[in-house]
């Protein structure tokens, strides 16, 4: 080997070696020891394929059987085992001058340390796989998933949605999202849309979306944005779900206790009818402000669709009548008296008949019992013309 040639092969950082056929080094570069921390003394002491990893050891003999074969190799890697106990990756290429004798062939070989360059690719590989296995998720997901930039347009939308709302992901990201949207849910989408761009992490939120068809599909969302991500490039990530039928199971539901409550009102303030001229309206329980409005709406509706002549009101169920109760009835005996009809007040206590003679209210048009018997009594008794309003006077029968 000339001068300049040995000092190439002292200099080089690639790692050179000669072997022979019984598999020791022959040669070794300084960078052998660079690298893997063995002396040269220490690598030639023993065959080369005892510092292979036990792993790689069948395929490197085998590629040691093809080189002796005449069969170049110019790319093999496997690991060297380290002086510190671990192992570098080398990538090889060698080939023996099978112009020489045989018994004096050698193997020529240079290598050069790849690990890093492995385990980047192995990295790459579990980015890749990971990512293969997202895309398949993203596909066969029953969710609905989709991306959204800042200029209002989905970017990515999974194949759920085509099979749930008719439009393909082409569809979808062709023009702004909000035009999927059903106009009276827009406003508030948009609200939500604009606090995950302005710093609002993660959000929750209900919409109905358009159907291909034309129809309308409720949408849960949860919708996230990663704040790290590059302001330009930053996306919204969604995932929605149809809640259509629950939403259409609680309107249901909410229509039903609609109706309950309606009856249960009705059921509060009854209007029984006795004849077709005279009804009781028997009161029970706690009156409110909501409750009172209620007794008023119903007696006067009651009274114009019937044209009743007189309505007793049987106030002994009722649990206590404070001067805000007490002023509301005469009110509502006042407003019959209007629509043609004469309020029967019975059940009166003490106590209430205290509270109304201290209120000093205008009993006029008000005929008071002490029973529901001797009111119903006294309203069969007296006949139309009896029961007929009459003029404005304190007409208030016995307290």
């Amino acid at each position: 080997m000339g001068l300049s040639h040995e000092k190439l092969f002292q200099v080089s950082a690639g790692l050179l070696a000669t072997a022979d056929a019984s598999g020791r080094f022959q040669r070794l570069n300084p960078a052998w020891e660079r690298t893997l921390g063995w002396t040269l003394d220490e690598l030639r002491s023993r065959p080369f394929i005892e510092f292979v990893h036990p792993g790689d050891r069948q395929a490197t003999l085998a590629q040691t059987a093809e080189l002796f074969k005449g069969r170049a190799t110019d790319r093999f890697d496997n690991r060297y085992l380290c002086k510190d106990g671990s192992y570098r990756w080398l990538g090889w290429s060698a080939e023996v001058d099978m112009s020489e004798p045989a018994p004096e062939r050698l193997i020529y070989a240079t290598a050069l340390d790849v690990t890093a360059d492995r385990e980047r690719l192995s990295q790459l590989a579990q980015a890749i796989q990971q990512a293969r296995v997202y895309e398949t998720l993203f596909r066969v997901s029953v969710g609905l998933l989709v991306t959204l930039d800042l200029n209002g347009y989905f970017r990515h939308a999974n194949p759920s949605w085509e099979r749930l709302l008719g439009w393909s992901p082409a569809e979808l990201t062709s023009r702004p999202f909000i035009e999927f949207v059903h106009p009276d849910d827009r406003e508030s989408t948009l609200a939500e849309a604009a606090a995950l761009f302005q710093g609002k992490t993660v959000i929750r939120f209900d919409n109905r979306y358009a159907c291909k068809d034309g129809s309308y599909r409720w949408l849960a969302w949860t919708a996230y944005m990663d704040a790290d991500e590059d302001g330009s490039a930053r996306l919204v990530y969604g995932t929605a779900h149809d809640v259509t039928s629950y939403k259409e199971l609680l309107g249901e539901l909410e229509r039903t206790l609609a109706r309950l409550r309606d009856t249960m009102q009705a059921m509060s303030t009854p209007l029984i009818p006795i004849t077709d001229r005279i009804v009781v309206m028997p009161l029970v329980g706690q009156m409110d402000p909501e409750r009172i409005s209620q007794v008023m709406s119903v007696a006067l509706e009651g009274v114009q669709s019937t044209q009743v002549d007189v309505v007793i009101l049987d106030v002994t169920g009722l649990k206590d009548i404070d001067t805000r109760v007490a002023a509301a009835l005469v009110d509502t005996a006042r407003a019959l008296l209007l629509l043609g009809a004469r309020t029967v007040l019975t059940g009166i206590r003490p106590a209430v008949a205290q509270t109304l003679v201290g209120l000093g209210l205008d009993l006029s048009g008000i005929v008071t019992k002490g029973t529901l018997q001797s009111a119903v009594a006294f309203a069969l008794q007296a006949g139309p013309a009896a029961a007929a309003p009459s003029p404005p006077a304190h007409r208030a029968g016995r307290l």
